[in-house]
């Protein structure tokens, strides 16, 4: 009988468990599609202000900057005062800053409505603590890998309807990405449960300790780093990695157009291409693969599989063979980002896991400004394959750096406490 009520308690906490990460793929694809649907319109926006190639470039810098500051930020405020209000904030944050968009006068509004929208959608670390408070650690790799393929897929998504929506009128797809974001934090509020309630209650010293608010808040994720080298080593290869391939992503459609004689419709189906690849990977594959070569075995691979397909895709002169290079480049990142994501979740202590993961991806924010600045300076002095070479070389920096690395990781001994969810989702919180 105790066997029978044990079994059936497990059973509705896996269940709750599989909803509540549902949700929160739900709220991630939401929020990355609404954001998509503005990316096709942005630059023309800026254009009718005024502003050059330059400015534009500042736009996404500036978005970028504001991820890199902000991510820890929130992420340690997720440890102590939970994850679905700072969700909630963000969103409505991000709402702010496409009205503000949608309104602005001039370049500098808009500039500054930008580096609002980084803020608000500094939130991925949170959503991944979030997957960390929910899902045990063997079903932890699968769970960053939903998160991952919502990304991918809303990035899919939202430039394809952008595109359609800006024909009727230029300003309609950042009032209505808007009115998704207000949505998407309601849907939040109504349905996603908190999971850090009871772990706030429980270990409210710890808490306390580590969730500073404000500044403290940045600095704090520093100090934490310097105690955590595992973390820290973590870190330098998702920034690595990272900066390769924004930088492959910026200078692509000049090397199609070199070699290939490309415009953007063509660009658009290839990235469509990539992102159908990195979705089916994050999506389903990587966690069939984790059960067999673990998390460790899988990131590797996907890092050697990344710097063959961006050196490779240097030489890629034949459509047969840049369609296999890219295909091969897109398994490895498909890999290497959830995996990563995992293995700091496991490196972390519960307490900071917001913050170490927010850290994680601010320093993502940071490779996204860098990346292409970088691959740009190395194709005006060298060819135009040179980035991607770059790029490979620092892929496998990654890998060295992630040999010594992964071995010091180890998955935590007990697995996340089924009691993380404090309610069921169907409940109004």
């Amino acid at each position: 009988m105790r066997n029978r009520t044990h079994t059936l308690r497990s059973t509705v906490m896996d269940k709750q468990q599989r909803t509540a990460l549902l949700l929160m793929t739900l709220t991630v694809l939401i929020d990355i599609t609404g954001f998509g649907l503005v990316i096709p319109l942005l630059p023309f926006w800026a254009e009718h202000f005024g502003a050059d190639a330059f400015m534009i470039g500042m736009l996404t810098s500036l978005y970028a900057l504001a991820q890199f500051l902000f991510t820890p930020i929130l992420g340690t405020l997720s440890d102590r005062y939970g994850r679905k209000p700072i969700i909630v904030i963000s969103l409505v944050i991000e709402a702010l800053s496409l009205v503000l968009t949608a309104l602005a006068g001039s370049l500098p509004m808009l500039l500054v409505a930008r580096f609002v929208g980084g803020l608000g959608a500094s939130n991925i670390g949170s959503a991944q603590a979030f997957v960390a408070d929910v899902t045990p650690p063997e079903k932890r790799a699968q769970g960053m890998g939903m998160i991952g393929a919502a990304i991918g897929l809303g990035f899919v998504i939202g430039p394809a309807l952008g595109g359609l929506l800006a024909g009727a009128y230029p300003g309609l797809p950042f009032w209505i990405a808007a009115t998704v974001a207000l949505l998407n934090a309601a849907l939040v509020i109504v349905l996603l449960p908190e999971s850090r309630k009871r772990l706030a209650g429980q270990e409210q010293g710890q808490n306390k300790k580590a969730g500073k608010s404000g500044i403290g808040a940045f600095f704090s994720g520093w100090g934490n780093l310097a105690h955590n080298p595992v973390v820290l080593s973590l870190i330098l290869i998702n920034l690595l990695y990272t900066v390769a391939f924004t930088g492959m992503e910026n200078i692509f459609p000049l090397f199609t157009q070199h070699y290939f004689h490309w415009g953007a419709t063509q660009n658009a189906f290839v990235f469509t291409y990539i992102g159908v690849i990195i979705v089916i990977m994050q999506g389903g594959l990587v966690s069939q693969l984790v059960k067999r070569w673990r998390e460790r075995g899988v990131m590797l691979a996907g890092l050697v599989l990344m710097a063959l397909g961006l050196i490779a895709l240097a030489f890629s002169t034949q459509l047969s063979w840049l369609m296999v290079t890219l295909g091969v480049l897109s398994i490895g990142d498909g890999a290497v980002s959830p995996t990563v994501s995992t293995l700091l979740s496991f490196a972390s202590p519960g307490e900071t896991q917001g913050e170490l993961l927010g850290l994680s991806q601010g320093f993502a924010g940071l490779a996204r400004i860098i990346g292409p600045l970088i691959a740009g300076a190395i194709y005006k002095i060298g060819s135009a394959g040179t980035p991607f070479i770059v790029g490979g070389i620092l892929v496998v920096l990654a890998t060295l750096v992630a040999f010594p690395t992964i071995a010091r990781v180890t998955q935590p001994a007990q697995p996340a406490r089924a009691d993380a969810v404090e309610v069921p989702s169907s409940s109004h919180d």
